[in-house]
């Protein structure tokens, strides 16, 4: 039975999590900071198992999502929406007309978040996300 928490998940659920998709195992301490930032956490579990995570970190009045990540098994099985639903209802709940919400997308993935309203950059007058590289 699947249960929607809204908590940051504990560091080994975070790796556990993390390491299904091939995204890497990360130190204690970069787990905890990123606990620290964030200003909104959700987790899908089943059972006692960590299936979904997603977060959001904002200054006020920009707001970034990260880490939406679905244990590679349980893809395609409704989990990411599950997660943007919740990250966009805690959203809504803070929004004013000062305040934005954005994400960069892996790969491939646009398509999914396009459902939620996001839409690719460039577009109209926002240039395109960039990434700093050395």
């Amino acid at each position: 039975m699947l249960q929607i928490k809204q908590q940051f998940p504990s560091n080994s659920e975070f790796n556990e999590l993390f390491c299904s998709v091939g995204w890497g195992k990360r130190n204690d301490n970069k787990i905890n900071n990123h606990r620290a930032k964030s200003d909104f956490s959700v987790c899908v579990f089943d059972n006692e198992t960590i299936v979904g995570m997603a977060r959001v970190v904002g200054d006020g009045s920009y707001y970034t999502i990260y880490d939406v990540v679905t244990r590679k098994e349980y893809q395609g099985r409704g989990i990411g929406r599950i997660l943007m639903t919740e990250l966009i209802n805690w959203y809504k709940s803070i929004e004013d007309d000062d305040t934005y919400l954005y994400l960069g997308a892996s790969y491939g993935k646009e398509k999914f978040y396009e459902k939620f309203g996001f839409k690719a950059r460039p577009y109209g007058n926002i240039g395109a996300g960039m990434k700093y590289e050395i």
